[in-house]
C-alpha cells in the first residue's frame, strides 16, 4: 500500500527577542517529522544569523519533553549524521532527528510519531535578547495517512554539566529507565578542550578511555562524522542491533577528560534515545 509523504504547513509567527513562539501542531495521521524554517522578510535565513538568534528548541508530546536542546546542539547532531544526511542544513532543521541514525529507511520510518493516541504535540522556540536577520518562524510536517499510536520514539536532551578546571568530568546521572535505549551521547568541549572520553555500564567499559581522536576515527568508521568541539559517546553503526539499552543497568558512567577547561565552567552533554524500546530490538541485541 502506498504511504505518500505529504508536506503540509501549518503556522507561521513574527520572530520578536526574547521571547518564545509556541507552536500547537495538529495531531492526525503518522508525523515524519516536524520542521521548523526560518525566514529573513520572506527569504531563507543564514545560519549563521539562527544560531545567534535563537536559544532553545523543546518539543513536548502528550506533556512528555521529546526534543529539549540549544539549537546549535540540534545542527550538532545533524552535523553528527555526516552522509546520512547530505544536504547543507541552513534555515530549515526538522525535530525528529535521531531516527536517521539509522541506514535502512524502514527502520527510519518506525520511529515517527503516530497520533491515534496523541493529545498534543507543542513547539516552542526560545529567542535570545539579541537577534538579526531573523523576522518568522514556520513550522511544517512530514506526514502518512496511516493511524498508529505513538509506540516507539527519539528522544534528544541536553543535560548541561559544570566544569570549571581540566581534568575528568564524571557524569552518572543520566536517566536509566528500563524503557529507553541510547543512540549517542555528545559531549560539547563549551569553548574548552575535549582530550578523551571514557563510558562504563554496570562496571564494564563500553569505552575504554581513548582519546579524541580515536573517537572521531570510529565514529568515521560508522559511517557518521565527527563534529569539531564533541566528544561523541556513539553506541550505534546503523544497525538495528546497535543500541545501548538501559534494561538492568544500575551504573552508567560517563567520563570526559578536559585538557582546557569549559569557557564559562559549563558544557552540554545532549543524549539520543528511543523512548518505548520496541521488542524487536530488544530480542535482536540479546540473541
Amino acid at each position: 500500500m502506498s504511504q505518500v509523504k505529504k508536506v503540509l504547513i501549518h503556522e507561521s509567527k513574527a520572530i520578536s527577542a526574547g521571547t518564545i513562539l509556541t507552536y500547537n501542531v495538529p495531531s492526525f495521521n503518522t508525523i515524519d517529522d516536524i520542521i521548523l524554517e526560518f525566514l529573513d522578510s520572506g527569504a531563507a535565513a543564514t545560519k549563521a544569523n539562527v544560531l545567534a538568534g535563537v536559544g532553545k528548541i523543546a518539543l513536548n508530546i502528550n506533556g512528555e519533553q521529546v526534543v529539549n536542546l540549544p539549537i546549535a546542539r540540534l545542527y550538532d547532531i545533524y552535523a553528527s549524521l555526516g552522509q546520512e544526511v547530505t544536504q547543507n542544513i541552513t534555515n530549515a532543521i526538522g525535530l525528529n532527528i535521531g531516527r536517521y541514525l539509522f541506514k535502512s529507511p524502514d527502520v527510519e520510518d518506525f520511529f515517527a510519531y503516530g497520533c491515534a493516541n496523541i493529545q498534543t504535540i507543542q513547539v516552542q522556540v526560545y529567542l535570545n535578547a539579541t537577534v538579526t536577520g531573523l523576522t518568522d518562524c514556520q513550522v511544517s510536517t512530514i506526514r502518512r495517512a496511516t493511524n498508529q499510536p505513538l509506540g516507539s520514539y527519539i528522544k534528544a536532551i541536553n543535560y548541561p554539566q559544570t566544569m570549571n578546571t581540566t581534568g575528568i568530568s564524571t557524569v552518572d546521572t543520566l536517566p536509566r529507565d528500563s524503557n529507553e535505549a541510547y543512540l549517542s551521547i555528545m559531549a560539547h568541549n563549551g569553548g574548552g578542550v575535549i582530550t578523551g572520553g571514557e563510558c562504563v555500564v554496570n562496571g564494564n567499559s563500553v569505552y575504554d578511555p581513548i582519546s579524541q581522536a580515536l573517537d572521531d576515527y570510529i565514529v568515521n568508521a560508522r559511517g557518521l562524522a565527527a563534529v569539531s568541539g564533541v566528544f561523541n559517546y556513539s553506541f550505534s553503526d546503523g544497525a538495528i542491533k546497535q543500541i545501548l539499552p538501559m534494561q538492568g543497568v544500575t551504573e552508567l558512567r560517563l567520563k570526559t577528560t578536559f585538557g582546557t577547561a569549559p569557557t564559562n565552567g559549563n558544557y552540554d552533554l545532549v543524549a539520543v534515545s528511543i523512548r518505548n524500546v520496541p521488542d524487536t530490538m530488544l530480542k535482536a541485541v540479546a540473541a
